[in-house]
């Protein structure tokens, strides 16, 4: 019986090509290597686009392959005024296209959190969150490839459809975990990997 969905991964090189990359794929690529570059790691392209889009190789000596794809905002109904306003974004990245020797699926989301503020003389308004903070208006999910062919995870996120989506205020595990989760490029083992991103229970293992 299986207990992943591992056979579902891509081999290399079979029916594998050069796909090449729309503009939001370039801009994506683009912002996470100028974030791999800023935490003080190298990043390598590939001479042929075949399934792993970046090889990075962190301070600490780590070496990880990189799958980088965008998610994008589908269209919402109209909801009721007053009513909070909620965004759902689709990615359209199966397991089947994912190579089995691709340690990481980095997921590019174009989404700014606003933050409900009181300004003196306008009342409560909605400003986004990086206005305030100075962080980048957008988000980042690091999924170790552990969590993305976990049977939990494919059995609430669906990643073996051919699209599947997401909401960024009702979050589940393992897309909890993986918001940010720049940590994982420099993570030496993955012991211990699927409690991190709640997708086991038992005896928390702390590795770095």
């Amino acid at each position: 019986m299986l207990t992943d969905n591992s056979h579902l991964l891509r081999s290399f090189p079979e029916s594998l090509s050069s796909s090449g990359s729309n503009a939001t794929g370039k801009k994506s690529e683009s912002l996470f290597d100028d974030h791999v570059y800023n935490l003080g790691h190298e990043v390598y392209l590939p001479q042929a686009d075949r399934g792993i889009d970046r090889v990075v190789v962190t301070r600490n000596g780590c070496r990880k392959t990189v799958q980088i794809t965008a998610a994008g905002a589908m269209v919402e109904s109209v909801q009721p005024k007053g009513a909070r306003q909620t965004q759902r974004y689709q990615v359209n990245k199966s397991i089947k296209r994912i190579r089995e020797d691709v340690d990481i699926l980095a997921i590019y989301v174009d989404h700014d959190e606003l933050v409900e503020v009181s300004l003196p003389t306008i009342g409560k308004v909605n400003i986004p969150k990086s206005q305030i903070t100075g962080d980048c208006p957008h988000t980042w999910f690091l999924l170790p490839k552990e969590a993305v062919i976990h049977r939990k995870a494919c059995n609430f996120y669906k990643f073996k459809s051919s699209v599947w989506s997401f909401r960024m205020d009702k979050l589940k595990q393992p897309l909890l975990a993986a918001r940010e989760n720049w940590d994982l490029l420099q993570r030496k083992s993955m012991t211990g990997i699927l409690e991190q991103f709640g997708l086991e229970t038992g005896k928390k293992i702390v590795i770095p």
